[in-house]
This record gives structure tokens, C-alpha cells and sequence, in this order.
């Protein structure tokens, strides 16, 4: 059976759709990823911030809740200033927002976790 150059076309297009996961074609698509993306980091930071937590005493936990209030106004003010500065009152404005909010955390919680690994090697 000879497959018609449609046909073969076709049959590509689904199997690559099967191979491949879905991507964002659209500004509000990809805008919809960006904020699922920081939810996960942002999960991720809060979990390991709870374990970083147990492991400290209570004046280092005080200091910890400080650092991590301030963390939390500096990432979000970075992430305004960086999407007005790229999108201005553009669609594109959520997008470069949540990216910048999820480089960011995902920063910190590598940080954490470093922190973490110190603690356990003392």
C-alpha cells in the first residue's frame, strides 16, 4: 500500500502529537503556562522552606520568616519592574511577570536547599 503524500502528512502529524507534549501557541496560552509554572516553584519554595524551618531554632526561625517576607516583596517588585520594563501594557505583560516570579524562586529554593544540605552535614 503506497500512503498518498496527504495521508503520510497526516499520519506524522498524530504521531508527533502523541510523541511530543502539548505547547502554547497563543499569548494567553503561554501566558496560562507562565502562571502554572510558578505555581509549581512556588509549591516547591514552600515546602522547602517548611523542612529548612524544623531544622532551625527559634531565633533562626524569627530570622528566616524576616528574610523570607523581604525575599518575597523583592522577587515580586523585580518582577514588576522587569515585565513593565519588557511589556508595558502588553499581553505579554503576564508572561514575563510569572517567568521572572518563577527564575526567581526557583533560585531561592535551590538556595534553601543548599541550606538543608549544610545542616545535615554538621
Amino acid at each position: 500500500m503506497k500512503l498518498r503524500p496527504l495521508s503520510l502528512l497526516a499520519f506524522a502529524a498524530v504521531v508527533f502529537s502523541t510523541l511530543a507534549p502539548a505547547s502554547a501557541q497563543t499569548q494567553q496560552e503561554m501566558n496560562a503556562e507562565a502562571v502554572a509554572e510558578f505555581a509549581k516553584a512556588d509549591k516547591e519554595l514552600n515546602d522547602v522552606y517548611a523542612k529548612v524551618l524544623d531544622v532551625l531554632d527559634d531565633m533562626a526561625k524569627e530570622k528566616l520568616k524576616r528574610s523570607q517576607r523581604a525575599w518575597v516583596v523583592f522577587r515580586d517588585s523585580e518582577a514588576d519592574f522587569r515585565a513593565d520594563a519588557e511589556a508595558r501594557g502588553g499581553s505579554m505583560y503576564p508572561l514575563v511577570h510569572e517567568t521572572v516570579r518563577s527564575k526567581l524562586t526557583k533560585e531561592r529554593v535551590k538556595a534553601l536547599k543548599e541550606y538543608l544540605i549544610e545542616e545535615k552535614e554538621k
